[in-house]
């Protein structure tokens, strides 16, 4: 296929590059601005580099203005196509239409937007007015799958199970069926947010379930009547879907070329063996349609797929903002693969699998059963230290940008909120080698990170490049690394402030002189301390945990505790037993140690923590857990797979899929709030047969438990090193149609806020009955709040810098896992750092 002449030298380098379709041939753009006019056809291309490595990526979006001719939108797909082969036939092509434009195509103009401008490159740019639209209603129906579709603007369209948006133009409504499900209403408040970004943010929205007789609403829809039709079941309508999701084939064989639909198979589904590498093919997805192109097609069915796809929008009486996707085979999306019975990765390995594949034709993959004998088998990560760890260590902070020495007298005390740059020497025979380390505290701000990375490579470049450079992440040490230790390594909380002169951060640490250290690892060089919360939920009978007051040092020693725990524990009481909390230069008070078995605390080490408290404890005469191990399970390729996570941390829990962590008494399921049905029933099943298959003697009925992600009990938690409980409460299920309609409702605030800037202010209205505290003027804290006001804004009245005393106290203790006086009894920077994870700052 020639390549036209305006394409000479396209996607050569990163950016974006706009062709207007004029006199039926493309015309390099000067610039790529968000501009476009709704009677013209234009072809843009986005170059972007790949994730991993220096290769270019391209994504080809054809644009059709709502008045573009059937003669410039052909033009614009026919040549899209060129553009494409010109690329190597490596780009990923999206037809766009105005006002229904995809997210990536959307996401290239962040910070203009797109505007639609009248008329185009034939016209007298006067038929086109400015902000009139036509009025239509769009309905979201699914479950598991969402759809969008336009039906026609009368009462009979509503229904109580779904949920439909009334779009006139800069008024836009939400009508919310009674029986609607979270996942209507959450992709209604998406479209409703998306046509109003669209137009500039300057809608006025209306939610009818606050305002349910709303005239203008009613009026367009031919009048206001009670809604009787409760809407055809979602799952049916699924199933439906599903069903009319067909494959065509496009062939030129016969020489000419042909569509036609290929068959399902007795099992009523959609195979990737029916994609032939010889031909092209059209996947009619009802809410959109996709091209799919094999390697080995013609010229002729490259070409003229994407044509015959848009004439096939139009033959099926499609709404012309029904978009078309062309993927290329190997390229294909993950929402492409969806549509199709165990799509896998192309062309899988004979050695893998043992699958057959027909030549010509992408192989489906094999379902293959779970290794149960390599599960059991212990997976030692493949961590082998280069040498003892008798070298020569240099160690330091990084602050304001720079390396700052640690004293010798404190290596291995790390901050989780700092970085830092280790450099290792050691003797290879007669040579000498060296490691630069850079290791990053989870809670780290971005530039101290980036300053880290950069400050290593110096350290490297003034050795003349001969070191070898490992990143390091708090939770995640190599094995070698924490040897360097001796199993003292420790994790303090807190850390210096940014280096930014504009950042509101402040040094933080623990200074109120208690502090609860939990040690864990499986040897004596592997074991360290992190800090954890000053509670007796915090401890756990399988660790040993240093508990550090201001006039006493515990090593505290569960029933479970390994010796090397122990002889680590009392290593680590050892070096905190001279540790200074307070402004630098402080000098640590008199303590005495103390070895404290589990059972046998004194009074003062459960004041120091609180009081006493519940705790994961394993009862007298039950047997104690085995080490844990952690395993992954997800058929995110295609197949279901389970792999083990060696030195394994909170961080490994992935929202996406299921894991399995097994602690020989018990196997706990954890359920993420992104897995799918299938790793669910699958997880569950391997768990029972990994129970059953154990060769350490456990019976098969051992207990298989399944929790989900952000209800995790202290019995699961133990197993995690320095466990944070914020994190847990990040990942717990937030209603997504309550979040969405959140944000817009606090976008809608702002901008009436901004709106009402440069008014003067109204005098103060006392909230209820609560008169303003006659010192400053501020509420009292008695008047309460609901935590999203306080959170999305400061309610009139409140003192900003005391937000959080305005909650009420069931949700005060539900926020911060504790009541009012127990908070306000913590140090300043405690309380900082509270209130900023629950957005109270």
């Amino acid at each position: 296929m020639a390549t036209d002449e305006n394409f000479v030298g396209a996607g050569k380098a990163v950016g974006m590059e706009l062709w207007r379709i004029e006199k039926m041939v493309p015309v390099k753009q000067d610039k790529v601005d968000g501009k476009f006019h709704t009677g013209d056809s234009y072809i843009l291309l986005a170059t972007t580099k790949a994730r991993h490595g220096n290769a270019l990526e391209w994504n080809i979006h054809f644009w059709l203005g709502e008045e573009t001719s059937q003669d410039e939108s052909g033009v614009a797909a026919y040549k899209s196509v060129e553009l494409d082969e010109s690329l190597g036939g490596a780009p990923v092509q999206h037809r766009e239409v105005q006002g229904a434009e995809s997210n990536l195509f959307m996401s290239y103009f962040k910070s203009t937007g797109l505007e639609y401008l009248p008329g185009g490159v034939d016209s007298g740019f006067t038929h086109v007015e400015r902000d009139v639209f036509r009025t239509r209603l769009l309905h979201c129906k699914g479950k598991r799958s969402v759809r969008c579709s336009e039906k026609p603007c009368e009462i009979a369209s509503l229904n109580n199970g779904d949920v439909f948006i009334l779009d006139k133009g800069l008024e836009l409504f939400l009508f919310n069926g009674k029986t609607a499900n979270r996942y209507e209403k959450a992709k209604g408040a998406e479209m409703l947010q998306k046509i109003n970004n669209e137009r500039g943010a300057r809608c006025t929205v209306t939610f009818l379930d606050e305002d349910p007789h709303n005239a203008t609403f009613w009026e367009a829809l031919g009048g206001e009547a009670e809604i009787t039709n409760e809407g055809e079941d979602d799952d049916v309508a699924e199933r439906k879907s599903a069903n009319a999701t067909k494959l065509f084939r496009i062939s030129a064989d016969s020489g000419d070329l042909q569509v036609d639909e290929v068959p399902r198979n007795a099992k009523g589904q959609l195979t990737r063996d029916m994609l032939d590498t010889g031909d092209a093919y059209i996947l009619d997805a009802e809410s959109e349609v996709y091209v799919w192109v094999g390697k080995q097609a013609s010229a002729t069915e490259r070409k003229e797929s994407m044509v015959l796809a848009q004439k096939f929008v139009v033959d099926q009486g499609r709404p012309n903002s029904t978009r078309i996707s062309r993927v290329v085979e190997s390229g294909e999306s993950s929402i492409f693969k969806s549509f199709f019975f165990q799509f896998d990765p192309p062309m899988v390995p004979k050695s893998n699998f043992g699958a057959q594949s027909t030549q010509g034709v992408a192989a489906a993959v094999e379902e293959r059963p779970v290794d149960f004998a390599g599960l059991h088998a212990s997976q030692e990560a493949n961590d082998t230290p280069v040498d003892d760890g008798s070298g020569k260590l240099t160690i330091w902070r990084v602050e304001d940008f720079k390396k700052v020495e640690v004293d010798p007298s404190k290596h291995g005390q790390f901050f989780g909120g700092d970085s830092y740059v280790l450099l290792y020497s050691y003797m290879q025979g007669s040579r000498e080698e060296h490691i630069v380390y850079f290791w990053q505290g989870r809670e780290s701000s971005k530039d101290e990170i980036g300053a880290s990375a950069l400050l290593a490579k110096e350290t490297d470049d003034e050795l003349g490049g001969i070191a070898t450079q490992v990143r390091v992440v708090q939770g995640k040490e190599p094995t070698h690394f924490r040897q360097l230790f001796k199993g003292k390594m420790i994790v303090h909380e807190g850390g210096k402030a940014s280096g930014f002169k504009n950042s509101t951060e402040e040094d933080s640490y623990d200074d109120d002189g208690v502090g609860l250290f939990h040690v864990k690892g499986t040897n004596s060089m592997n074991t360290f301390a992190t800090q954890v919360a000053e509670k007796a939920s915090s401890l756990n009978s399988m660790d040993c945990f240093v508990l550090v007051t201001p006039s006493c040092v515990y090593s505290w020693r569960g029933k479970g505790a390994n010796d090397s725990e122990k002889a680590s524990a009392d290593g680590i009481a050892s070096i905190l037993h001279t540790h200074t909390y307070g402004p630098p230069g402080s000098e640590p008070p008199a303590r005495e140690m103390q070895v404290v078995d589990e059972g046998e605390e004194p009074e003062a080490f459960w004041g120091s923590v609180g009081g006493k408290g519940e705790y994961a404890s394993v009862p007298e005469g039950e047997p104690l857990p085995s080490e844990p191990r952690l395993f992954h399970c997800t058929n995110a390729y295609g197949r279901f797979q389970v792999e083990e996570i060696t030195n394994f941390t909170q961080e490994d829990l992935l929202e996406d899929d299921v894991m399995l962590l097994d602690v020989g008494t018990a196997v706990y399921a954890w359920i993420g709030n992104g897995s799918n049905r299938e790793e669910r029933t699958k997880a569950f099943e391997t768990a029972i047969e990994y129970n059953r298959t154990a060769p350490d003697g456990r019976d098969a009925d051992t207990a298989v438990i399944c929790l989900n992600s952000g209800n995790e009990p202290v019995l699961f938690t133990q197993f995690f090193p320095g466990w944070d409980p914020s994190l847990s409460e990040k990942n717990k299920f937030v209603d997504p149609y309550e979040a969405k309609m959140q944000a817009m409702k606090a976008e809608q605030a702002k901008r009436n806020a901004e709106q009402a800037a440069d008014e003067p202010p109204a005098p103060p209205v006392p909230v209820g009955n609560a008169a303003l505290a006659p010192s400053d003027g501020f509420l009292d804290t008695s008047t309460k709040f609901d935590y999203e006001q306080l959170k999305n804004g400061i309610p009139e009245g409140v003192d900003p810098t005391k937000k959080e005393m305005y909650l009420s106290d069931s949700q005060f203790s539900e926020l911060f896992g504790q009541d009012a006086a127990a908070f306000s009894a913590m140090p300043a920077w405690k309380k900082q750092a509270a209130k900023k994870k629950v957005g109270l700052f």
